[in-house]
């Protein structure tokens, strides 16, 4: 998913720090275009992106009919309109810079006009990312620098999930359980490579997630939650939520997690529950060594 153009939190700083009312009868707020220029470029400046953007069709279909004509959008949440003004009457009838969208529009930031052209256009519904953006838009952003920034995350999040698989695979109990934290669905018969192979994918195509989940502070009782829920130990009621024996945990996960944290003696006995009942990790432990066999094979008829 694209990431927001322009987020909230930036839409109130621009309705409190810079706006101008235009009209004197009846007032509009406007965006001071000078000031959010000036804040985009320093912004920017201290992210290392170049001042080049450029705007591209998401698909082929849509080079029918590219040409879109921008003035202004008016902000529901905080009443800010936001556009290039360029005179305006007493009653706030405001005339408007006219801005071409089209698949060839290319901006250099460091050009003023081209800056303000910017600091409007990501607002505008036909662009993908526009907080106000529509069903189909029309056209994306294209940032070369701010996309190999994005792809560089993506790599260094993929690498740190990796490096944290291989922390954790001669540790069949952790492997099983971290698992299902991330959502895999385990059976007895599973073993060593089948779940190995399951964190890697994780690793690989859900890295922000697999890293999101390992860094928890509630790690631990969610491993516990997650393991004990699959097993059967923990049970889900529609009325009264998650139980463990008698005892109430939560009426959402959440919850459950949160009072695992808190009672230890209940954390205790699910985890010796776990430790006698959960045949997934028993069969990982005993297949370990035939995985690392099966690695070794592999690594002898490499150059075969």
């Amino acid at each position: 998913m694209k990431k927001v153009l322009v987020t909230e939190a930036e839409r109130r700083k621009i309705s409190d720090e810079a706006v101008v009312l235009m009209g004197s009868k009846v007032t509009s707020k406007v965006m001071d275009i000078d000031k959010v220029v000036k804040w985009i470029r320093t912004k920017r400046k201290n992210a290392n992106l170049s001042p080049y953007v450029e705007i591209q069709p998401i698909s082929e279909d849509q080079h029918k009919n590219p040409h879109k004509q921008a003035t202004f959008q008016k902000d529901p949440l905080t009443g800010v309109l936001y556009g290039i003004a360029i005179s305006s009457d007493d009653f706030g009838n405001i005339k408007w810079q006219k801005i071409q969208l089209n698949d060839m529009l290319s901006l250099n930031l460091d050009n003023d006009n081209d800056a303000k052209i910017w600091a409007v256009i990501r607002f505008n519904p036909d662009i993908q990312g526009s907080p106000f953006q529509r069903e189909s838009p029309y056209f994306k952003i294209y940032d070369p620098v701010d996309e190999a920034i994005a792809e560089q995350n993506e790599i260094d999040e993929m690498q740190k999930a990796f490096e944290r698989v291989s922390q954790i695979i001669k540790d069949p109990k952790q492997m099983v359980q971290f698992a299902r934290y991330l959502g895999e669905e385990l059976h007895d018969n599973t073993n060593y490579n089948i779940v190995k192979g399951a964190l890697l994918k994780k690793a690989r195509h859900h890295s922000a997630l697999f890293n999101k989940r390992w860094e928890s502070r509630a790690r631990s009782f969610a491993e516990h939650f997650y393991s004990a829920v699959a097993l059967g130990i923990i049970t889900e009621d529609a009325n009264q939520g998650y139980q463990y024996e008698s005892i109430s945990l939560g009426v959402s996960k959440q919850d459950a997690i949160k009072f695992l944290a808190k009672d230890k003696s209940v954390l205790a006995s699910i985890s010796e529950a776990l430790d006698e009942n959960d045949n997934a990790v028993k069969n990982v432990a005993s297949t370990v060594n035939e995985g690392e066999k099966v690695k070794v094979n592999n690594d002898d008829n490499e150059f075969e």
